[in-house]
């Protein structure tokens, strides 16, 4: 079975698991990728997020406490998924190179995801410029660069270096752009929408499993679009089974103009 490393910041409140490293992996496993997570935790945390980790089949082994030595074992590993939570804090800014230069060295794919991080924007541009995939949303992509339009978005990371490019576009798909790819991928139709929580991170996933099982860039973000599509109709972290999300992209059209269902 191949396998994903996310690499992310994760917490817990009350038992309540934070951090999009987290429920990547947990929609990787949904879908029938193996997934662990590299990152640092509190020790109060630890009890919590490998109870999470235990009931949805995610690997912990590279979890780390406080004042353990944060180490990349990637052994097996097919793609490394970073969040952009990591890539902006000090540990993790200063870990990317070494990131970039093992997946290199294994010639696996490393793919960055941006969330709200218009706060550091070099940190993320430096980031994404050693990426393979650079997943970021146009409201995202508007702070780091300045740009509003997603072709030019996606032509300013080509540019700074990233091979593939994917810019979401809320209720309107995803624009994605590589050396020999172009294209918009329309959404598809929801028949109710319930809770958008999440939706991101089964986008996420969707796509990395396209990723790692090399499907063309267009029908990984096709897949990725169902994904989060599923999601928002239901209550909840919801995630996929490979069956489910194989029913539902033969079932259901796209939108073209946009989903209307929210």
């Amino acid at each position: 079975m191949r396998k994903v490393l996310t690499v992310g910041t994760i917490s817990a409140d009350e038992g309540k698991i934070s951090g999009c490293a987290a429920y990547v992996a947990a929609g990787l496993v949904k879908l029938g990728v193996g997934a662990a997570v590299c990152a640092k935790i509190k020790q109060e945390d630890s009890e919590a997020i490998r109870a999470f980790f235990a009931e949805n089949g995610i690997d912990d082994e590279m979890l780390f406490t406080d004042g353990e030595r944060f180490d990349l074992n990637l052994s097996g590993i097919s793609a490394v998924f970073v969040t952009g939570d990591f890539a902006v804090n000090d540990l993790g800014f200063g870990l990317l190179k070494d990131f970039r230069e093992k997946c290199e060295s294994l010639q696996i794919p490393l793919i960055l995801a941006t969330s709200n991080h218009s706060e550091s924007p070099d940190r993320i541009n430096n980031a994404a410029s050693g990426a393979n995939v650079f997943l970021t949303s146009i409201e995202d992509a508007q702070k780091l660069c300045g740009l509003s339009d997603a072709k030019e978005i996606a032509e300013h990371y080509l540019s700074l270096g990233a091979h593939k490019i994917v810019v979401t576009l809320d209720k309107q798909g995803a624009f994605y752009k590589s050396r020999v790819e172009c294209g918009s991928a329309p959404t598809f139709r929801a028949d109710r929408v319930v809770d958008t929580t999440g939706a991101g991170d089964a986008f996420a996933a969707g796509l990395t499993s396209g990723i790692i099982e090399e499907l063309p860039l267009g029908e990984a973000v096709v897949r990725a679009n169902a994904c989060g599509c599923m999601a928002i109709q239901h209550e909840g972290l919801y995630m996929p089974t490979a069956d489910k999300l194989r029913e539902y992209m033969l079932s259901h059209r796209f939108v073209v103009d946009g989903c209307k269902d929210f």
